[in-house]
């Protein structure tokens, strides 16, 4: 019996198909979301970026070659014994810079691979809140089509119960104070299923700007998933929030790129060491050849070190700096993790209160099915008013929405879960 209300809802999507129709499954729409979107352009530009910065971070420690050219004239003065000469000089320099010890280029490295980290991070970020604003938009469209549905079958039992009323009324076998309240619950219907069509218009819009569909033409969900029995731990799903959490692994990238920068700071007091290598050119005919430059260059080569010591002041001063940001991120680090520990608790319950009314609203769907099919077939035989029909077929609606409010939070509420993981595919799920 459960099984055929579910088949019933899930069927029931399709009894309003037009012309032109785009219908489209849950996968098709991440498709298109992570094809159109402006942030998966932004995420593939974050990615970029942290490649940029890691490559960046990698040339300091590389080889530094370096070359330099001169071309010098020299006029002797009047006063001297060859008066009105000039003399022509080239000279040239290569040379090859290695580092052997700096603390602004290895850590510089790290920092890096540090920010590659956090890019990748705040791309996945981008590409599971894509995922998860188009599954809530999905699940809402589906869900008002459900609404509309009902909409539409309680106009259709109003008009059946005012057509009825109308030929009781005419046959004396009602007042006409029953007629009218039942033109007056056919009015009512009217209105609700005008909101319902609002509804599912405004619905329709929003997963059509999540997916970047701009046609006129309507989007009909055609993939409802099972409610699956899947009982959460918390402590489990809390460890895998914050083990995969975006956001948060953003937070302490942040933190570790500031604590190299502080040790970065402190490090700057040792004096840096290079290798050295260069030749030096100098003569008054321009070089033709490698040979030609061989013969008269000067090779020179050594370990440079340079002390830092005439830089006590901005040394001090970067320190200070450096470490009053590393408490920032600390602080920052630790108000993200209250706040994802609350949402992610958050979540969980609501998860877990929308699974059990799930299950009671279920129930209560059938017994209102079943009463309100009885209450039909005694109403016709005058076994009970008019009144009682109506208070009937009102908690049978009732009971429609609750049980479909109750089927979409649960679908809404575990796919917050999974955004929380960082979760950005279909086939990537957490159970």
């Amino acid at each position: 019996m459960k099984k055929s209300f579910i088949l019933i809802f899930i069927i029931s999507l399709n009894l309003y198909a037009q012309t032109d129709t785009l219908f489209l499954s849950l996968d098709s729409a991440l498709n298109l979301a992570l094809t159109k979107s402006p942030d998966k352009t932004e995420a593939l530009i974050d990615k970029k970026s942290g490649l940029i910065n890691l490559v960046n971070g990698l040339t300091g420690i590389l080889p530094s070659p370096s070359a330099q050219a001169n071309y010098a004239v020299t006029k002797n003065s009047v006063l001297s014994n060859t008066p009105n000469s000039q003399t022509t000089t080239y000279s040239g320099t290569i040379g090859l810079n290695q580092v052997i010890f700096d603390p602004n280029a290895y850590t510089g490295v790290y920092k890096g691979i540090l920010s590659n980290d956090y890019y990748r991070l705040s791309a996945k970020n981008k590409l599971a809140n894509i995922v998860y604003t188009v599954k809530t938009s999905y699940y809402n469209l589906a869900k008002t089509y459900h609404l509309y549905e009902i909409a539409q079958t309680a106009l259709n039992r109003a008009q059946d119960n005012f057509n009825f009323a109308k030929e009781k009324y005419r046959l004396g076998q009602i007042t006409k104070f029953e007629l009218l309240r039942s033109e007056t619950y056919q009015s009512q219907a009217e209105l609700d299923l005008l909101n319902a069509e609002k509804n599912l218009k405004i619905a329709t819009e929003e997963l059509k700007s999540q997916i970047g569909y701009n046609d006129n033409f309507p989007i009909k969900p055609i993939t409802i998933p099972e409610i699956k029995n899947i009982e959460l731990d918390d402590n489990l799903v809390l460890l895998n929030i914050f083990a995969n959490n975006p956001t948060l692994n953003q937070n302490k990238k942040t933190k570790t790129i500031a604590r190299t920068s502080y040790l970065q700071a402190i490090a700057n007091l040792l004096p840096t060491i290079n290798f050295f290598w260069q030749s030096n050119y100098t003569d008054t005919i321009l070089p033709k050849s490698i040979s030609n430059w061989q013969q008269q260059d000067n090779i020179s080569y050594g370990i440079r070190l340079n002390f830092p010591i005439f830089e006590i002041k901005s040394y001090l001063l970067n320190i200070s700096n450096t470490r009053n940001e590393l408490n920032r991120a600390k602080l920052l680090e630790r108000k993200a993790e209250i706040l994802i520990h609350k949402t992610a608790i958050d979540a969980i319950y609501a998860y877990k209160d929308a699974k059990m009314r799930y299950q009671y609203a279920l129930k209560n769907l059938e017994l209102n099915q079943n009463l309100l099919t009885l209450a039909q077939e005694q109403y016709r035989l005058g076994a009970i008013s008019q009144l009682d029909l109506f208070n009937v077929e009102l908690n049978f609606r009732n009971a429609q929405n609750t049980f479909i409010s109750a089927l979409y939070d649960t679908y809404t509420s575990y796919a917050q879960i999974e955004y929380l993981m960082g979760i950005t595919n279909l086939r990537e799920k957490f159970e």
